[in-house]
């Protein structure tokens, strides 16, 4: 099952599509006085993606993300395996202050079995990320920097590229490779089809 935030559908959609499954706006979940509720669903995996920043993700604080997950695993045994698709979920000085640690920890004092995955830490905890996708290719980018400077360079080799390679951010992605070394060249960077993204989740601990 895959869930989308705002602003997020054609991406959602296009990773449902991907993966042969469902999909839904996280918006539309019912609410009520115990938080989001859950759908039924017989998938082992949730997907869910969003913006996010060091307190929201897909328009819930930790706490609701948190709460919401538990529920989905009460009303669906078969979750074995959440995933928070969104740029610096894990990114922070401090380990357990990352939106998706914070996340983990709550769903991980009643659920222990879950496992919660997200995109990789760059070089350093505290370095900044940034996840591209097109949906019209299906095709993603994900690049993380150590410095401002890096990370607004990246970006613009990144843009300048796009319209070359067809808007295919794998080839992208590939290209992008090439370039990497010293500043404001030290960024790490990955992509490929919307099919292959969840190859590059790493578990959350």
């Amino acid at each position: 099952m895959i869930l989308w935030g705002d602003q997020h559908k054609d991406r959602g959609v296009a990773l449902a599509a991907a993966y042969h499954e469902q999909s839904s706006a996280v918006a539309s979940l019912p609410r009520g006085s115990d938080g989001i509720s859950p759908l039924a669903s017989a998938d082992a995996t949730l997907t869910v993606w969003g913006h996010g920043d060091a307190t929201t993700f897909s328009e819930m604080l930790e706490v609701e993300f948190g709460v919401l997950l538990r529920s989905w695993k009460k009303k669906n045994p078969a979750l074995k395996t959440v995933e928070i698709v969104t740029c610096d979920a894990r990114h922070n000085s401090d380990h357990l202050s990352g939106y998706a640690a914070r996340v983990a920890q709550f769903v991980h004092e009643v659920y222990k079995d879950v496992v919660v995955k997200a995109l990789p830490v760059g070089q350093h905890r505290d370095d900044r990320s940034i996840l591209w996708a097109n949906a019209g290719t299906t095709t993603f980018c994900y690049i993380t920097a150590p410095s401002e400077a890096t990370f607004n360079h990246a970006n613009q080799v990144l843009q300048g590229l796009d319209p070359t390679c067809g808007h295919d951010l794998g080839k992208v992605a590939q290209e992008m490779a090439k370039t990497r070394g010293r500043p404001p060249n030290d960024f790490t960077v990955m992509g490929g089809n919307l099919n292959i993204l969840r190859n590059y989740l790493g578990v959350v601990r």
